[in-house]
């Protein structure tokens, strides 16, 4: 069955000034089918409202639009894909293209993603898909609305057709399940707004949305400014611990608990989130004037409906994003996957402080401190190794192994602590390692800055030591050659190492082989997991290893 409307209306050019009185006649069409359990929307020259959008349709399945698209002999040309980590130090999303992705994209972090959409090449003719919104397009001529209607029609049937093989590529991203499969032992730790998405939406070049602050006593709308809104999105950008509630789940901020979420049959809803950032906030769509917009609503009630939260949970292979819920299958492996990225160091069971103290006359790095167990053990195969626990450190300190086949450049961080499977050791070091990812390249006008830093002496708290940044290599002259080698070598490795003493290689095995056994993980565990798994990937993405060295 189909119904379709094709009418006329008068809009004001955004262009123009409203004072002008000049509008614009705009044609648009509409034409629904309706198949089963399913309802086509083929539409040109308007949009429905997002409210009627959800109170009278519903997503399609992703499996299902994966099952109708990505079918097995499909060839990907292009894939839109957002990372599952709420880390705002990671690749947040990216879109790649190539005649055959399968032959051309880096998968070994994929399963740190989902498919936001992607295009197919098929025997049967080229399509576009967004799982996340149930669109489905072809490229196609023109065609009159019997086309539009068999072709609907037929999508629809393949939505509904029961297939088990999709195409191998899209198994390597993070595969979305129903919450109404979830187990009811699985409960949520931790949940985070999409502050990247509402920064896109809200301080792009030509933003779409904007934040509206009323006045209490007349109602009259003012718009926040710029400075404004990234306080706003400041606020938010922190990851809230969630606990055990009844019926709801209750979000903590420290020991306070500033919001609730409920688990329905197909979703997570977010039923309230009272922070003082946001109190009285509407957010409104940019395409009418200010206060003009029907369907403007306070701001936590469209981060609600629009799913731009992420919600982790004790088990850690699973993920709450964009409203659907996702595992990621390298997991299932029993943690080897994370284990292998651990390398125990005995010395640092001995460790007692990150530098150590220091002196003027001193001309090493006090013994049993993380810096000299890099110095005398981690690092001992670099044949170049300098200090760079400057202002702009880039590391704490940089190696190169030029002897080996192939050679590599190093980057150490040095961190200690109390033993824990907690996260919160771990962000900063974390933060630093993967926002300097892209200094790996040693390009020379960088470098330049860094000799004369490393000519110096090492300067501690309140004391100028006599220890030499340059550990190994020779003087300037001589480590500033072994670089421009390193730099054109064209097999040169890239390893990134997070040294700390605040993490057991066998705690953290145990807790694996305590949740192949069913047993539930800590919700620090899970945040540990999911930020070192956000480390690995960010790695990955910019050609390098990343590692963490450990007690045993």
């Amino acid at each position: 069955m189909f119904s379709a409307i094709c009418f006329s209306f008068e809009r004001e050019p955004g262009f123009l000034d409203p004072a002008a009185r000049v509008f614009d006649r705009v044609h648009g069409f509409l034409l629904l089918v309706e198949r089963g359990d399913y309802i086509a929307v083929v539409k040109a020259g308007l949009e429905l409202p997002a409210r009627f959008k959800t109170d009278y349709l519903g997503r399609a399945n992703r499996s299902n639009v994966e099952q109708a698209i990505a079918t097995a002999d499909a060839i990907f040309e292009r894939v839109r894909v957002k990372s599952t980590s709420p880390s705002k130090q990671v690749l947040r999303a990216k879109t790649l293209e190539a005649d055959n992705l399968e032959n051309a994209m880096p998968m070994a972090s994929a399963g740190r993603y989902v498919t936001q959409a992607y295009s197919v090449r098929r025997p049967d003719g080229h399509f576009q898909a967004t799982p996340s919104t149930g669109r489905i397009g072809q490229r196609s001529d023109r065609g009159d609305y019997e086309f539009a209607v068999t072709w609907a029609a037929t999508v629809i049937d393949q939505l509904g057709a029961d297939r088990d093989e999709v195409a191998p590529f899209i198994r390597n991203f993070a595969r979305q399940l129903d919450i109404e499969n979830l187990d009811p032992g699985t409960l949520p730790v931790l949940f985070a707004v999409d502050v990247p998405k509402m920064t896109e939406l809200l301080l792009a070049e030509e933003p779409t949305m904007r934040l509206v602050q009323r006045n209490e006593q007349t109602g009259e709308p003012t718009q926040l400014t710029t400075a404004a809104v990234e306080s706003v999105l400041e606020a938010l950008e922190e990851g809230f611990v969630v606990h055990r509630g009844r019926p709801d789940y209750r979000i903590k901020r420290a020991t306070r608990t500033v919001g609730t979420l409920r688990r329905g049959k197909i979703r997570f809803s977010l039923r309230a989130f009272n922070l003082p950032a946001l109190r009285g906030l509407q957010i409104e769509s940019c395409r009418y004037p200010l206060g003009d917009d029907e369907d403007a609503r306070p701001l936590i009630r469209y981060v609600d409906r629009e799913n731009l939260f992420t919600i982790l949970f004790t088990d850690p292979t699973l993920a709450y994003v964009d409203g659907e819920l996702f595992r990621d299958e390298a997991l299932l492996d029993g943690g080897g996957s994370f284990l292998r990225h651990l390398l125990p160091a005995e010395a640092l069971v001995n460790a007692s402080s990150e530098k150590g103290a220091f002196t003027a006359a001193q001309t090493e790095f006090s013994q049993d401190s993380v810096f000299r167990i890099i110095v005398d053990d981690i690092a001992a195969n670099d044949d170049v190794l300098v200090c760079d626990d400057l202002g702009d450190e880039w590391a704490d300190f940089i190696g190169l192994n030029t002897q080996a086949r192939p050679p590599s450049i190093n980057f150490y961080h040095g961190k200690h602590g109390a033993l824990t499977l907690g996260a919160s050791s771990f962000h900063i070091a974390v933060s630093q390692a993967e926002k300097n990812l892209g200094r790996m390249t040693m390009h020379p006008e960088a470098m330049e800055a860094k000799y004369g830093g490393w000519a110096t002496n090492y300067a501690g708290p309140n004391v100028q030591s006599a220890i030499a940044r340059i550990v190994r290599g020779g003087g300037i002259a001589g480590v500033r050659q072994r670089i421009d080698e390193v730099r054109e070598a064209p097999d040169v490795v890239k390893h990134v190492y997070i040294v700390t003493s605040s993490l057991s290689k066998g705690q953290v095995d145990a807790a694996f082989q305590s949740l192949a056994a069913g047993g539930r993980p800590s919700a620090h565990f899970v945040q540990l997991y999911w930020l070192l798994m956000a480390y690995y990937s960010a790695c990955a993405e910019m050609g390098a290893v990343g590692f963490v060295v450990c007690q045993p």
